[in-house]
This record gives structure tokens, C-alpha cells and sequence, in this order.
């Protein structure tokens, strides 16, 4: 989290009104953000399941990452009402869309 008064808060904003590259690497900035997409499209969509594939990835920084890309509107939170409550996530259009990008960028990493 960045201070809303420091210099780096302001470089973010000025980058992210300068250039729309930056707003767009800005949501799915993070180490873990294009796994998850990548996992979610997959089916696998429940926060158990995504624990498991990424074993590595603490609770805290899964749900944290789980919510970010909630707010940038990538993915969606269905809570299905059973007992237990299951929660599922999904793409949204922006999150599918995104996938060729994140494609590419696997393969243009590549050269």
C-alpha cells in the first residue's frame, strides 16, 4: 500500500494518467495475479482449490490478490448458498478478454 501524500503516490498517478499501458499493467501487476487468472479460466474457482494449485501462496496474499482483481473488475465472487456456503470465482468479459493478452505475453517473454 502506498501513502496518498508521498512522491511515490503521485509518480502512480501520474504514470497511470499519462500512459493507459500503465493503468492496464497496474490491475494485473502483482506475482500472483495472471496465475490466478490463468487458474480461474481453467475451473479452478474456489479459493481451496486455488490454495492447492499455487501451494506456495500464503491465504493472506491469495485473498488479497482474489479482492484486487475483484476491484479491477477481472473476476467475479459467486456465493452459492449450501451448506456449507461454497464461494466460486469467475471471468468477467474484461477478465476472458484478457487471456489472448496474457497469451501473447507468455510468448512474446519468450524471444
Amino acid at each position: 500500500m502506498i501513502k496518498e501524500t508521498s512522491s511515490n503516490a503521485a509518480n502512480k498517478a501520474f504514470l497511470l494518467k499519462s500512459c493507459r499501458i500503465n493503468g492496464a499493467l497496474d490491475l494485473i501487476a502483482g506475482r500472483w495475479k495472471a496465475l490466478i487468472i490463468i487458474h480461474i479460466s481453467e475451473n479452478t474457482n474456489r479459493f481451496s482449490l486455488l490454495k492447492i494449485a499455487l501451494h506456495s501462496i500464503s491465504d493472506q496474499t491469495l485473498g488479497k490478490q482474489i479482492k484486487e482483481l475483484e476491484v479491477s473488475g477481472l473476476i467475479i465472487k459467486n456465493i452459492i448458498a449450501e451448506v456449507p456456503v461454497k464461494v466460486e470465482y469467475q471471468l468477467t468479459a474484461k477478465g476472458e478478454a484478457l487471456l489472448p493478452i496474457l497469451s501473447d505475453l507468455s510468448e512474446w517473454s519468450d524471444i
